[in-house]
Formats: structure tokens, C-alpha cells, sequence
């Protein structure tokens, strides 16, 4: 029941958090957003619900890469997430720098049977590249259809590890893999195509910490940081 009672309080967090600063898409966002340099983001899917029915679950927890100097660091990971905007590879992206990318591209192909056997390969170069494309593009218009809530961590004694700790105890609390499920996935969730079964069997696109166990003392530091946004 714990659990129960913790994802109750994570979630109403969150609802704080979005009446301060609403859902957004990245496909609407900028770098000239007021971004914070360290912080946490919460990714939604739309069809995923909470067993409530009502609200939207949370299936994905990013974390700011280390910002360099005034560059936010939550922006530029975010970035790697959506891809690519202009140039030659527009609507695409590089799922080998973010296994978010990687994961619901490994959906598709086995949801749409297609043909990219290199996915998974940790090597690239201009010609798997452009094999890769149109399912990079795929992958992309996924994500932007992802509403997300972001919360940073820049107030934070340590900025850097608070983003980590929060995140990795979101995940742990969130994951049903090896538990009783709460606001288990769909059967229609595009993660259950995934050729990762810690995907599958967890609800969410993460692959790590979906066994962990969460300390629950972490929503109180999430609580104040929420306060303060």
C-alpha cells in the first residue's frame, strides 16, 4: 500500500507543477525558453492513463546533461530527444545518444515489421545513417506528440545529483516490472512492442532502475523543489 499512497503523492506534485507551468511540446519549445541548467523531465503519452482513467501516467523521466557554462543543460538533453529541426537529417534524430530514442524505435520495427537490421548496432556512419532516417523521423513525431512537465533542480544544494536521485527514485516508484502494477500500460502502448522486456514489463520507456527500489524520503525533496518553480 505504500506504493499506492507514494504515487498518489508524486502525482499530485506534478498537478502542481502544472498549473505553474502547464504541459508543453517540444516541437513548440525553444532554447530561448527560460530553461533551467539543471532539472528533471516528465514525459506523457497520449492513451496512457493512470488506473484512475482520468489522468495522463507518466512514461518517461529525463535528466540534464552537466551544463557548460551558461548553457542549460535540461535543454540540450531535451534536444537530443527531439532530434533534429533543420538541415539535411530535419525530423530526425541520433537514437545512439538517447536511449529513449532507441527504445520506441525498436517499437516500431517490431509493431511495423521494419527492415532496419543496424537499430541496435553502436556503430554508424553516412550510410546506416541514411538508411536510418525515415525511422529516426518516425521516432520523432512519437516524442512530439509527448506532452511533458519539466522541474528544475537548479535551488538544489547539489543540482547535478539532486536531478539523478529524484529521477532514479521516479523511475523505481513508477516501474511495475516485479511488482503488483499500478497505472499499469495499455494493451495498445506502443512499448509493448519493445524488443527490451525491462520496457515491456516495467510500463515505461526505461530500461534502468525499473527494478530499484525507491526511498520515498525523495518526494520531500521533490515537494520543495516544486514549491519554489
Amino acid at each position: 500500500m505504500q506504493r499506492f499512497y507514494d504515487l498518489q503523492i508524486f502525482y499530485e506534485l506534478l498537478l502542481l507543477l502544472d498549473d505553474k507551468l502547464g504541459k508543453h511540446f517540444l516541437i513548440e519549445c525553444n532554447q530561448r525558453m527560460d530553461w533551467p541548467r539543471h532539472g528533471i523531465s516528465f514525459f506523457f503519452e497520449q492513451g496512457e492513463l493512470r488506473d484512475n482513467g482520468i489522468e495522463l501516467r507518466v512514461v518517461r523521466i529525463g535528466v540534464s546533461n552537466p551544463s557548460k557554462d551558461k548553457k542549460s543543460g535540461l535543454w540540450d538533453r531535451l534536444c537530443q530527444k527531439r532530434g533534429s529541426i533543420k538541415g539535411q537529417n530535419a525530423g530526425g534524430g541520433n537514437h545512439r545518444i538517447s536511449d529513449f530514442r532507441a527504445h520506441i524505435g525498436s517499437a516500431l520495427l517490431h509493431r511495423d515489421n521494419i527492415d532496419c537490421d543496424t537499430w541496435d548496432a553502436s556503430f554508424s556512419n553516412a550510410i546506416v545513417r541514411r538508411q536510418e532516417y525515415p525511422l529516426e523521423i518516425e521516432v520523432s513525431d512519437v516524442i512530439a506528440a509527448m506532452p511533458f512537465l519539466w522541474l528544475s533542480t537548479d535551488y538544489a544544494r547539489n543540482p547535478l545529483v539532486t536531478s539523478q536521485m529524484i529521477r532514479n527514485n521516479c523511475i523505481a516508484l513508477l516501474s511495475n516490472y516485479d511488482r503488483k502494477p499500478h497505472d499499469k500500460a495499455s494493451a495498445n502502448w506502443l512499448g509493448n512492442y519493445c524488443g527490451n522486456r525491462m520496457v515491456r514489463q516495467s510500463g515505461l520507456w526505461h530500461s534502468e532502475h525499473v527494478s530499484d527500489r525507491y526511498d520515498p524520503l525523495f518526494l520531500n525533496t521533490m515537494s520543495k523543489l516544486v514549491k519554489k518553480m
